[in-house]
């Protein structure tokens, strides 16, 4: 289990991989067999939790709802305390910030209906036109009742507790709706942190390097190490992991690898690729991994 420094605001890893997770679904390659038959554990899709202990009951919020978010609120139960009317169960937390609309990252949304957990007044927020979309989908209307969207301005940032903000980036990633991709920047009273976990190449966005430059932690979009892992299919929109390291290592800001896919080979850990990157002074997101804020 999870221990949560007190009296400070943590930045909490609780899942690492591509929208898919692992193993993923329909596949037998060696990590994902092994994970089926229990020989390596799950890992979970990327998600960040933002964890503040200041007070004598902690505020827990997360970023994206993840198809494993029930395993990751188990994570964040030190932190997050029980329910004070339902005995046995888990008090809601303060609220979820959504990159995006792709499965890996509202995939989680439903859990929190009348179904299953049953929040009540869940603070969410979201772009502005993915806010609509979800509000004008007869579908999610019964766990709608329970949510209170909350539309977000680009670079506009949210206060969520004293000397703590987050503020949402508009980034450029593969958008079928029109809903739009956010990064997110979260600034405490010690350190910042960029969270992005999906774009679709750093060309695309010429903030990047600025970005990255001004703060202390980035955890950016490492889904694919190579090409070859297609299997042949079209290129998939995401920078390779080896042009995400040759344009940002020489950074001053600790830079974390995220939103790994199944196939990616920095999962193996005595891997070359792995390796490499290390040696570069890059990590790889690890979950349970803290970074104070």
């Amino acid at each position: 289990m999870l221990q949560y420094p007190s009296n400070q605001i943590s930045a909490v890893v609780l899942g690492i991989m591509q929208d898919g997770g692992l193993p993923h679904i329909g596949c037998r390659c060696p990590r994902c067999a092994a994970a089926f038959e229990k020989q390596s554990p799950p890992q979970y899709a990327a998600c960040l939790a933002v964890v503040d202990t200041r007070k004598p009951q902690p505020s827990v919020w997360l970023i994206d709802a993840t198809p494993d978010i029930k395993y990751q609120l188990d994570l964040l139960a030190p932190a997050v305390g029980s329910h004070r009317q339902r005995r046995g169960r888990l008090r809601q937390i303060d609220g979820i910030f959504i990159t995006h609309a792709h499965m890996g990252h509202i995939g989680g949304l439903p859990q929190l209906g009348p179904e299953a957990m049953a929040v009540e007044e869940l603070p969410v927020y979201a772009p502005e036109e993915l806010c609509r979309i979800l509000s004008t989908t007869e579908l999610w209307s019964p766990l709608l009742r329970n949510l209170n969207l909350t539309p977000l301005q680009p670079n506009q940032a949210v206060d969520l507790a004293p000397d703590l903000r987050i503020s949402p980036i508009p980034v450029p990633h593969r958008d079928e709706w029109g809903a739009g991709t956010f990064a997110y920047l979260i600034q405490g009273p010690r350190n910042s942190l960029l969270y992005l976990p999906d774009i679709d190449s750093w060309e695309a966005w010429p903030k990047a390097r600025e970005q990255l430059n001004h703060v202390d932690f980035a955890l950016v979009d490492a889904s694919f190490y190579s090409a070859d892992e297609l299997g042949g299919r079209p290129p998939v929109a995401h920078p390779l992991v080896p042009r995400t390291v040759s344009l940002f290592n020489d950074l001053p800001c600790q830079l974390v690898l995220t939103h790994l896919n199944h196939t990616n080979p920095l999962l193996d850990l005595d891997s070359e690729q792995r390796q490499t990157v290390l040696a570069a002074g890059v990590d790889i997101a690890e979950t349970g991994q803290l970074f104070p804020l």
